[in-house]
């Protein structure tokens, strides 16, 4: 049941406006965040360590969201994302205080409410496919991505800069204003697309919908094994790699930004022509080529150690991004009910923290026993296993027809 009619053009601008901030946000925290914990004292294994447990494939991360998922589906989309909203201000409220205090301990506890947070991407996920036509939900998750993306092309560097020149206490005041700004717009501006349901929540329903979250549904379950894997060995190579270039090559917090924003201008550029492209396409396909073009991406990670090379780099970068992010919430939304969607869209991020949720910590130990090479060579072995799976086990949902 619905609260408000579907399709509107008027919601997907609102969501369009809430990822511009949300990007802007994102896009300066992942370029300081291992800088500022070096800094604060931690050594690049127990960024590891951070990263496994509330990082972008963390544990934590990803073990919150069946649960967000299930209630999204029971209470509605905009109740959890806002709330999400509100522990995301609590944890850059926790690292201004780390970085006044200089207490790691203080940025630790910031890691994990992060992570916390993450419940709401669920939510937000099904209430942009639930926004849009059917056959135009490729172009609406690729227009959010894109929102979200072209912020990253100025904000990473103008924030490095702002980290370097006046300290990283200087970022969180900004960061915090743009999370007020999202909880507004969110408010004011988006429309709930699910009613409440009226069921009663009980302790045993969300016990039980946490360990399901870990179980793969039927017929997707070798899509989820493949997005698993990804987390665990991007997580692996990819995942450490401002902190490496960090410690290894000392690049400074400005190099990081610009790489980003490079990241971003690609991303950008590219994501609308892929998301037409796969309006009434499958996606397996775009799947397969996002990893193969990731063997060259971790060719010139392993071998080139000038600042120039990284920069070119990060185009590609985009490009591999651009055709995985918002594809895997394409393939699940075609594969799944919308009944079913927020809280699947919950499991498959659980399943791939369960999987993935070591990477940080053995990239971490990788890198102190073989240097930078040894976590990206490992990353290139996972392709060729992901590339394998998409090809052998994934089934492709049907496009919407004409």
């Amino acid at each position: 049941m619905t609260t408000t009619p579907k399709h509107t053009p008027h919601n997907l601008r609102a969501l369009a406006a809430n990822a511009f901030l949300r990007g802007a946000d994102t896009s300066i925290y992942n370029v300081i965040w291992q800088p500022f914990a070096l800094a604060l004292g931690a050594t690049v294994p127990l960024l590891g360590v951070m990263a496994s447990l509330g990082g972008w494939f963390g544990l934590i991360t990803n073990f919150v969201q069946p649960l967000g998922g299930w209630f999204a589906d029971r209470v509605g989309r905009k109740p959890v994302m806002l709330l999400g909203v509100v522990v995301n201000i609590a944890a850059y409220f926790l690292f201004l205080a780390a970085g006044l205090a200089n207490w790691l301990a203080l940025f630790f506890a910031g890691v994990l409410l992060l992570a916390l947070a993450s419940f709401y991407m669920p939510a937000s996920a099904s209430i942009t496919a639930e926004s849009a036509r059917a056959e135009k939900q490729a172009s609406a998750f690729s227009a959010m991505q894109v929102a979200a993306m072209l912020p990253g092309i100025v904000a990473p560097a103008l924030g490095g800069i702002l980290a370097a020149r006046f300290g990283y206490v200087s970022v969180f005041p900004i960061l915090i204003a743009f999370q007020i700004a999202s909880f507004i717009l969110i408010w004011r501006a988006v429309v709930e697309t699910r009613a409440p349901s009226g069921e009663v929540v009980r302790l045993g329903d969300t016990l039980r919908v946490l360990l399901r979250g870990f179980v793969p549904p039927r017929g997707v379950r070798g899509f989820f094994l493949a997005v698993a894997l990804d987390s665990l060995f991007w997580g692996i190579g990819w995942g450490l790699l401002y902190g490496m270039l960090t410690d290894n090559l000392h690049f400074t917090t400005e190099q990081l930004g610009i790489m980003s924003s490079m990241t971003a201008l690609s991303w950008a550029i590219l994501q609308l022509p892929i998301g037409r492209f796969l309006d009434r396409r499958g996606t397996r396909g775009m799947l397969i080529v996002s990893q193969v073009l990731g063997v060259p991406l971790m060719l010139v990670w392993m071998t080139q150690t000038r600042f120039e090379f990284f920069v070119i780099n990060q185009i590609l970068f985009g490009l591999t991004a651009a055709t995985w992010a918002p594809v895997i919430n394409l393939h699940l939304t075609r594969a799944i009910p919308e009944n079913e969607r927020a809280e699947t869209f919950g499991r498959l991020n659980a399943f791939r923290g369960l999987i993935g949720f070591p990477a940080g910590a053995i990239a971490g130990w990788l890198y102190t026993i073989g240097g930078m090479i040894l976590p990206l060579a490992v990353n290139l072995i996972g392709i060729v296993l992901i590339v394998i799976v998409l090809l052998l086990w994934v089934r492709d949902p049907s496009p919407p027809s004409s």
